[in-house]
């Protein structure tokens, strides 16, 4: 067999490999190099701290994976987490403040000043007095849970219906989200920062996590202090797994491909393609709402300028350099996993070599450009 044959025989046989197979080897590459540079980046606690900032939006990566698939984009989602993490702040607060907001906005209204509110959020602390649950910091907390998952889920369902029956482009629809969920949650915050009334209760499902046995941080201290596997990482993990299942062994996944492969034969075929596309952007929305609730639960606030910036492009990237074809038609879930982990890897080893975090965006704009240079077959398609 000549040389050239036999490279023609391993290119064929890479091609035969699963899409997510160069990313995984980059992924090997670039931990090896990080930790040969710097052994501190195995370390229990820098893992898990790559882990669970990665969480966050890796969570909202699952969902684009689908919409990706499907031959659409969501460019709203950093946006979303904003105001959707805002929201559920201000619910909360509204509700552990009922008694005295309502006493502030009835005091301001009698001597004709400025209320401290709006008359949503005052007639909102009313409610919550009128169901005996005001000043209740439990009742505020699953209060801002509820908040963030509609916020999510209603931002998607809107989405789905701009591409479904208002026949737009998932570009020009979700662009206009990114623009207006933001001018939302800057409306909440008055262009300042949301900050959480909840002492403690709210910030353990971002904070706080699963204790590792065996392990202590404080060496020196009297008590120890375990690692803990933070709780965003275990979300992460539980829908990244309900994601591959969802995608790989329904049928909503196999329709997902096929309108993502062609969408006019999927018509032909008796599929609902108005049905699954509205779908899979509720499903994104959702996935974005449960990250909006963690990123607002681990700060314990929402920055209206600066929360979930550019989480769009750390979004697509993960997705992009897991494999999945921007065209649609083709993707995995275990390749977004991949691509998360990739991102997260290579913010922490810039932190680490003391890199200026500046250049974090060149990387990643390489990173894509490089991962669909790779995706590329002979002939110039995907």
């Amino acid at each position: 067999m000549s040389v050239r044959q036999r490279l023609a025989s391993l290119h064929r046989q890479w091609l035969a490999l699963p899409p997510w197979t160069g990313a995984l080897l980059a992924l090997v590459i670039l931990v090896a190099i990080t930790a040969s540079m710097n052994p501190a980046f195995l370390r229990g606690e820098n893992v898990l701290n790559v882990l669970r900032q990665s969480s966050f939006w890796g969570i909202i990566a699952l969902g684009m994976t689908f919409v990706i698939i499907l031959g659409g984009i969501d460019l709203s989602v950093g946006s979303v987490v904003a105001f959707g993490g805002g929201l559920s702040i201000v619910v909360m607060n509204t509700a552990i403040d009922a008694a005295a907001l309502v006493s502030r906005y009835q005091a301001a209204v009698e001597q004709s000043l400025a209320p401290p509110c709006g008359a949503v959020r005052y007639g909102l602390a009313r409610l919550f007095l009128a169901c005996g649950v005001g000043g209740s910091e439990g009742f505020g907390v699953a209060a801002a849970f509820v908040a963030a998952l509609l916020a999510g889920l209603l931002a998607g369902w809107i989405t789905g219906l701009l591409v479904t029956k208002g026949r737009l482009a998932s570009f020009i629809a979700t662009l206009g989200g990114l623009a207006a969920y933001r001018s939302l949650v800057l409306v909440l915050a008055n262009g300042g920062e949301l900050r959480s009334q909840s002492p403690d209760l709210f910030k353990v499902i971002g904070a706080g996590g699963i204790p590792i046995p065996g392990t202590n941080l404080a060496r020196a201290g009297s008590l120890p202090i375990p690692l803990l596997i933070p709780w965003p990482v275990v979300l992460f993990v539980l829908f990244a797994v309900l994601s591959h299942i969802l995608l790989t062994r329904t049928r909503y996944g196999r329709y997902v491909v096929a309108v993502g492969c062609n969408e006019r034969a999927a018509v032909y075929s008796a599929i609902n393609v108005e049905r699954i596309k509205l779908l899979t952007y509720v499903l994104i929305g959702f996935l974005t709402g449960v990250a909006a609730l963690l990123v607002a639960s681990r700060m314990n606030s929402v920055s209206s300028s600066s929360t979930g910036l550019y989480f769009e492009l750390d979004v697509i990237a993960a997705v992009v350099i897991g494999g999945t074809s921007m065209v649609g038609g083709k993707g995995t879930i275990v390749g977004t996993v991949i691509g998360v982990l990739i991102l997260g890897v290579v913010s922490n080893m810039i932190n680490l070599l003391q890199v200026s975090t500046y250049l974090q965006g060149l990387v990643k704009g390489l990173i894509i450009v490089t991962a669909v240079l790779v995706q590329r077959r002979p002939g110039g398609e995907e």
